[in-house]
């Protein structure tokens, strides 16, 4: 490498987000990796965002601003890969923001390995109306069973059943990788969905990723403006998997794995989303139009043999087979399906709500998820967390104290206990029974804990949705 080679390029795509780019740009630029390229595509921000990125343009020669002609996420991120002069490139959405170790840790880890990827866990996050943020970590562990430490590669990606890591800015990748396998981000305009096309591009010809056990990316899940939260996104999906299977054919990959690999992560985006935007939205004529093409789709994928029982989830499997036989029937059950989940989501807080004092049980993820949704719907009457693991005792969670079952128990009587563990929730809930806590006072937290899905209930009801 050449020595004004940067480590690592950065790039910032932007568009009106004045609100959130100051935050952003000051964890890019305080890394404890100083040898990077910093790279500010905005597509022309009307807001006060791009005079900002000018400032620190000025201040700081690692910062290059550009205007892209196009308001498009793709191209955005497309020029700058064109630009990139590092060894690894990296993506931070400009509402976003990051540890200021992240880029010395994934640098270190792709030198050492060689690696054509390093990627890792990270935090979603949601502001309260007092500014107060909240955390989740998402786990690729959880949704992508034990890949820390190990290398992984293409072979790894087509022969897994369940959906890969979906998320293409908590890693860096090698720039040479990305340019000689031809990786680049669908060009369509504004912002929806575009990174799908590139991280499937990616998993197909990897040769060597990594996978860290550590959270640095903080994903923000509060801007309802986001295109996560649109009507929309069924279509936008259609869009990148067209795309896909373009630039498939177009590189040559033809063999059956990984055909077979885009097939199955069809039928899940096809699937999915749709069920996730059902909770909160009612279908249209547009998200018809695009399902009828996904099943086109999946249908022909099934005839040539790309789809079998074995390779998929059994849920999945009956999911695929009511939606490209039996739409009406397909459509009553999401329908269902979604008004359950909405209603239990609703007569949780509504029973909170109730509650003049709350304990919660335990302090693991359970807990986060459940102190974050409670917050951010106005339930203020939380008044401390408890926990059997006596380490715990006297220290703090999410700005609570945490006290002994004992302490808790006596000096909140008559306050409901929230117990946030799945796993020991009935050996918890008999303990409280055996000290005098009415069952009537004793509830189990059986909300989704996967970060997103938290997330995306506290969003959709702070819009209306609810």
């Amino acid at each position: 490498m050449e020595s004004n080679t940067p480590k690592v390029t950065i790039i910032m795509p932007s568009l009106n987000v004045v609100n959130f780019i100051s935050e952003c740009i000051e964890s890019v630029i305080n890394q404890t990796l100083s040898d990077i390229e910093i790279l500010c595509i905005d597509a022309g921000s009307t807001d006060g965002t791009l005079e900002i990125l000018r400032d620190y343009e000025a201040k700081d020669n690692r910062i290059k601003v550009v205007v892209s002609p196009m308001k498009s996420y793709g191209h955005q991120v497309n020029m700058g890969l064109d630009m990139a002069r590092g060894e690894y490139v990296g993506i931070v959405e400009t509402d976003d923001y990051i540890e200021h170790n992240m880029y010395e840790e994934l640098y270190q880890a792709a030198i050492a390995n060689q690696a054509d990827f390093v990627k890792s866990d990270f935090d979603v996050f949601i502001t309260s109306n007092n500014n107060q943020k909240f955390l989740l970590r998402y786990s690729l562990k959880q949704h992508m069973l034990d890949m820390y430490d190990d290398e992984v590669s293409y072979n790894t990606y087509t022969s897994r059943i369940g959906l890969v890591d979906i998320y293409i800015w908590n890693g860096i990748y090698n720039l040479s990788f990305l340019k000689e396998h031809h990786i680049r981000l669908n060009e369509t305009p504004g912002a929806a969905y575009q990174d799908c096309g590139f991280r499937y591009l990616v998993a197909m010809n990897v040769n060597k990723g990594i996978f860290l056990d550590k959270s640095f990316y903080r994903y923000r899940r509060d801007n309802v403006g986001s295109s996560v939260y649109s009507t929309k996104c069924v279509g936008w999906n259609l869009g990148e998997f067209m795309y896909i299977r373009k630039v498939m054919e177009e590189t040559g990959i033809n063999d059956a794995r990984r055909q077979a690999f885009i097939a199955r992560e069809t039928v899940g985006v096809a699937v999915g989303p749709y069920s996730t935007l059902r909770k909160w939205h009612e279908s249209n004529e547009e998200i018809k139009a695009a399902q009828d093409k996904f099943r086109d789709m999946i249908r022909k994928d099934r005839e040539n043999g790309l789809l079998r029982q074995e390779d998929m989830l059994p849920t999945l499997w009956l999911e695929m087979r009511l939606f490209t036989e039996k739409p009406e029937v397909f459509e009553e059950y999401i329908s269902v399906k979604a008004e359950m989940e909405k209603l239990y989501f609703q007569n949780f807080i509504n029973k909170m709500s109730t509650c003049q004092e709350i304990v919660v049980f335990c302090t693991g993820k359970a807990a986060s998820c459940a102190l974050c949704v409670m917050k951010m719907n106005g339930i203020n009457s939380i008044k401390a967390f408890c926990d059997n693991n006596q380490e715990k005792w006297g220290s703090a969670f999410g700005g609570y104290d945490v006290l002994s079952p004992q302490e808790a128990v006596l000096k909140y009587p008559n306050a409901h206990f929230l117990i946030a563990s799945a796993k020991y929730g009935v050996d918890i809930l008999k303990q409280l029974k055996e000290n005098n806590i009415p069952e009537s006072n004793i509830s189990i937290y059986k909300l989704i804990l996967d970060p997103m899905e938290s997330t995306n209930k506290i969003v959709n009801s702070k819009k209306g949705d609810l």
